[in-house]
């Protein structure tokens, strides 16, 4: 697994925007110590000073906060709920160093979606932030903004509370915290939490979720996700006060995870580190105050997938074709949010856009980035560049793209004379393909010298099918072009799947064509991505479906779709 190694090419306020619009609900609290001294808490006290600290400005829901101190929640949009308690604990230390906390007031209810102000946006990202099951409706928050990301903090889901007040840990995850678990919902717990948990409960978690991020302290944490784990280092500090430290590193992770998950682990630790440097939720330093100190303090630590198959011989990346010569079946939706997906997981992605439509280009990069970098394709095949000058970053961490142009129309004449034609992109890719772990190749919807370039380069080809009548035309003739590829120019081309895409489940005729099309193709990919609005809106905002509507059915459909071929991909060695 790779990852964006200097830290100062790391736009994190870039990704902090893209968060937005980020709700946050939880209560703030009294935290009464021994000494009978008290601080204002609750986590979304210390979110709200780490998603400031980032530029990113939050509406945060909260509840019976009339008489604690709401400074922490400065700069962001507030609404209190009138009338509730204000949530306050005593937090004791133990003989054995750990804290035990007490539970002396709650707020009386949960805070629901009703308590929501009228005219706020719809959420990007959902942070969800309880203290103890009673204080925060997560299911009925989850179920509102079904579109959105959800980030949600376990730590309230899994306490109970005796008949003293005192917080206590199940052996196993509680019904509740199972119930809010879905594939686009990640879970941040701590390793104390979970410290009793059997390792076929942890995986059965991981396995429900998107991603399960577990802190642990001056270990640093571990991100569970697709089935591969990702360690990160703390980041070395002066412990003065451990409150808050998760709620900080959750905060940093869940609002820049566009970065990817090793890029945002980095973060997410270094911001954990200088919240227990501090007392309460107190300000936070920007990111380049700290980037320094976080470079310094991971340099040494390698942060590494320790999934089988991610190890492969040679490194050599896995090239894949999306090609289908009929066009309108979601090839370039499917080519750059594949890519996206991948990269999000932690993967290093090029992705070459071979369409003279060149919408693969302006998807990422926008018009305006997309006239200096469009001719990257065609300069590399008719010109002779290599991939590594012409290739641009995607602008987000693991994603390069080596950049379409309507010029590519005239590549098809330009190559007819050249020797070796059919083989100019395979060259070419191999001078680079140890850099990367996946190469996808967007094809045009034709089957001339474009899409055999990337058929001779590649290793395997997946091809995108809308489940509409008539789905199967034409698929006869790629069937044969990809034979004829594979008899005289790539022995080693293989159909990775069929992606089947633009599902309507209010159809009848979506199931039957998904049916025939199985029964036909045995290797057709199980995961099937849905019409959506949202994932034809996301490329005029230059941005992936995981950046526009990250918890969308087609965002967690290609998502899906990723971890399905990356699984098949690992399981073929």
């Amino acid at each position: 697994m790779t990852w964006e190694t200097d830290l100062s090419r790391v736009d994190v306020y870039r990704a902090a925007r893209e968060a937005m619009p980020f709700l946050m609900v939880g209560p703030v609290t009294w935290d009464v110590f021994e000494d009978d001294s008290k601080l204002p808490g609750g986590p979304v006290s210390f979110a709200a000073r780490t998603a400031a600290a980032l530029g990113a400005r939050a509406h945060i829901l909260t509840g019976g906060a009339e008489d604690a101190s709401l400074t922490a929640l400065a700069g962001h949009t507030v609404h209190s709920v009138k009338g509730l308690a204000t949530e306050s604990w005593s937090i004791y230390n133990s003989s054995s160093g750990r804290r035990r906390l007490r539970l002396i007031e709650h707020l009386g209810r949960m805070l629901s979606p009703d308590d929501l102000v009228e005219g706020w946006p719809e959420p990007r990202n959902l942070f969800l932030a309880p203290l103890i099951p009673d204080d925060v409706d997560v299911l009925s928050f989850l179920d509102r903004f079904s579109s959105a990301a959800a980030w949600v903090l376990g730590q309230g889901l899994q306490r109970q509370v005796d008949d003293e007040g005192f917080v206590y840990h199940p052996a196993e995850p509680t019904e509740l915290l199972l119930n809010c678990l879905s594939l686009r919902t990640s879970l941040f717990l701590s390793s104390d939490e979970i410290a009793s948990w059997s390792r076929e409960a942890i995986e059965e978690v991981a396995g429900r979720c998107r991603q399960f991020v577990i802190t642990k302290g001056a270990e640093g944490l571990e991100v569970k996700m697709s089935g591969d784990t990702y360690n990160v280092g703390a980041v070395s500090a002066q412990v003065v006060d451990t409150t808050g430290a998760g709620d900080s590193s959750a905060a940093a992770y869940s609002i820049t995870s566009a970065m990817g998950v090793v890029n945002a682990g980095q973060l997410a630790a270094g911001y954990g580190a200088m919240t227990v440097e501090r007392v309460g939720p107190a300000p936070m330093p920007r990111w380049p105050e700290i980037r320094g100190r976080v470079a310094d303090s991971l340099a040494a630590q390698e942060a590494s997938s320790l999934t089988d198959g991610q190890e492969r011989l040679g490194r050599r990346a896995f090239r894949i074709a999306i090609a289908n010569q009929k066009g309108g079946v979601g090839k370039t939706t499917t080519a750059v949010s594949l890519a996206a997906s991948l990269a999000e997981m932690g993967q290093r992605v090029l992705l070459v856009d071979g369409d003279p439509q060149a919408n693969a280009t302006s998807s990422l990069l926008g018009r305006s980035r997309q006239g200096a970098s469009g001719d990257g394709l065609y300069r590399v095949l008719l010109d002779g560049e290599s991939v590594s000058a012409m290739r641009v970053t995607a602008g987000r961490p693991g994603l390069d793209i080596l950049g379409g142009s309507t010029a590519l129309a005239g590549a098809e004449i330009e190559l007819v004379g050249l020797m070796a034609r059919e083989s100019k992109l395979r060259r070419a890719l191999d001078e680079i393909d140890s850099q990367y772990d996946y190469i996808l190749m967007d094809c045009p919807p034709a089957l001339g010298l474009l899409t055999i370039n990337s058929l001779v380069a590649a290793d395997y080809v997946v091809i995108p099918l809308q489940c509409e009548y008539f789905a199967l035309e034409g698929l006869s003739s790629l069937e044969q072009t990809i034979d004829l590829v594979r008899g005289s120019l790539n022995p080693s081309l293989d159909i990775l799947g069929i992606a089947l895409t633009m599902y309507d489940a209010r159809a009848n005729l979506s199931a039957e064509v998904v049916a025939e099309i199985k029964s036909h193709y045995p290797q057709t990919l199980d995961t099937v991505v849905p019409r959506s609005v949202r994932l034809a809106e996301a490329p005029s905002h230059v941005m992936t479906i995981n950046e526009y509507a990250p918890g969308s059915p087609g965002a967690i459909a290609y998502m899906d779709l990723a971890k399905e071929v990356h699984r098949r991909l690992a399981e073929m060695g």
